[in-house]
């Protein structure tokens, strides 16, 4: 079918086949995405019998498939402000996993299928997902600039070190096109250079670094350690951990956005889609940094960007710096106090349909809308084991609470600074509760949770906890 590693035949409007693109993508995999809804061949595929219009399958250079399971089900973060986490199906269903409650126990073994299938995508492409020992000093989950520093720092300190990635090393900060206040780099740097540095830093001390992967079930054993049951069917146990998962842009909830996903509308800012917007005219909706840089570099090839702005103005959430450029560029136009009420088009976005302040509702042309509208944790699975505060992020050190929330922590002496509920599991960057929001912040609380888990390895052998 393709000189390609691998080929995806699947519906641009699928949720299997946009996250199986997006992790071959960011993994750097040769591969070809036949889209169903819009690419010739893939249509004459369907056509033919070959493959099925509504289900996503890769096919690999021997000729062998891998069909996704479906429903095809994601974990997103929810529209609202209260860390709300939803398991997404293709289709209607969802169930909201905010609270304490475990969701539905079968749309849970529905997800960990789907895990299972894109860890199997992952090894069948050449990357990495099996642990290479049976023990690790530290595991680290997340490879953004948090969960790579930890990475760098306890590798280069001699700590047996294993870091998990569910899609691909960088994280958020991996896809801006430039960051341009992070210390040491006048000039600024690309999100993808400073993350995937640390990434061969890490790989170089001898860290392993598993992609496509996720935690299955953690099970805590007698002598301190955890076993970890992966999604990628390999088994470790760690004798301490550092959550550095970061978080995911929120949701928006408007009607015909769901339905564009991958047509149009993106979450986050892939700096390589930029050039595909040559003469385009596209939407940014946010008003942090994040959304700032995206609408920047947009506008280096489209041929208007406008940026949509819930609140009254870009400086409340936006560095100065950021604030003087955009106003500066005659390709972008910046409307405050505006919201998207509908996203309409046949296969791919066309127009979007905005309130603004006054209360008047305009429609926009829009070939691309790139949301970027803030973060929530992804941190539904450990709601019950691991405290976290009324939006999700998690609780470390003294934020845990005195006396009266004692239940949360269960030796005699006080938690460390970065530690969580569980002892000896720590917390590292955006996925922590009264975390700063910038790159070097995480990477500063990467570096200081290797520090206490060494504090925390030397008590153990020393016999404490």
């Amino acid at each position: 079918m393709s000189a390609a590693t691998v080929s995806i035949v699947g519906a641009g409007s699928a949720a299997a086949a946009r996250t199986a693109h997006a992790l071959l993508v960011a993994n750097g995999v040769e591969h070809r995405w036949l889209d169903t809804d819009s690419d010739p061949l893939g249509r004459l595929l369907v056509g033919r019998g070959d493959f099925a219009a509504d289900r996503t399958v890769a096919v690999f250079a021997d000729g062998s498939r891998l069909e996704a399971p479906e429903p095809y089900l994601e974990i997103a973060p929810g529209s609202g402000h209260d860390g709300s986490v939803e398991i997404r199906a293709d289709g209607p269903s969802r169930i909201g996993m905010s609270g304490p409650a475990r969701p539905d126990p079968s749309l849970v073994e529905r997800y960990v299928a789907c895990a299972q299938w894109r860890a199997q995508l992952a090894r069948r492409a050449g990357l990495p997902t099996v642990p290479q020992h049976e023990l690790y000093d530290v595991v680290v989950v997340g490879a953004g600039p948090a969960g790579l520093t930890a990475a760098v720092y306890a590798a280069s300190e001699g700590l047996r070190t294993v870091v998990l990635e569910r899609l691909a090393p960088g994280g958020q900060a991996g896809t801006s096109a430039r960051i341009e206040n992070y210390p040491g780099f006048p000039q600024g740097v690309s999100g993808g250079e400073l993350t995937g540095g640390a990434r061969e830093q890490a790989l170089r001390f001898g860290a392993e670094i598993l992609v496509g992967v996720e935690i299955v079930r953690a099970t805590p054993q007698s002598d301190g350690t955890f076993e970890l049951e992966l999604s990628g069917g390999g088994r470790l146990r760690a004798r301490s951990g550092v959550i550095a998962t970061g978080v995911a842009y929120r949701r928006l909830e408007c009607p015909g956005v769901e339905e564009l996903i991958g047509r149009g509308v993106h979450y986050g800012s892939a700096p390589g889609q930029a050039p595909g917007h040559r003469d385009a005219d596209v939407v940014v909706v946010g008003g942090a940094n994040s959304a700032g840089q995206a609408a920047l570099h947009l506008a280096n090839y489209a041929r208007s960007v406008t940026m949509l702005v819930r609140g009254p103005s870009l400086e409340a959430g936006m560095s100065r710096y950021l604030v003087d450029r955009i106003a500066a560029h005659p390709r972008i136009a910046v409307r405050t106090g505006t919201r998207v009420v509908t996203a309409t088009g046949d296969r791919s976005l066309e127009r979007l349909t905005v309130a603004t302040a006054d209360k008047r509702s305009v429609e926009l042309p829009a070939q691309a809308m790139y949301v970027l509208i803030g973060g929530a944790p992804l941190t539904a699975g450990v709601a019950g084991w691991l405290r976290r505060d009324e939006r999700g992020f998690l609780m470390t050190g003294s934020d845990l609470g005195g006396d009266a929330e004692r239940r949360w922590w269960p030796l005699e002496r006080d938690p460390m600074f970065l530690e969580s509920s569980q002892p000896g599991v720590f917390v590292a960057g955006d996925v922590r509760h009264g975390s700063i929001k910038r790159v070097a912040s995480a990477v500063g609380d990467g570096a200081m949770a290797i520090a206490l888990v060494h504090s925390y390895l030397a008590s153990l052998e020393a016999g404490h906890r």
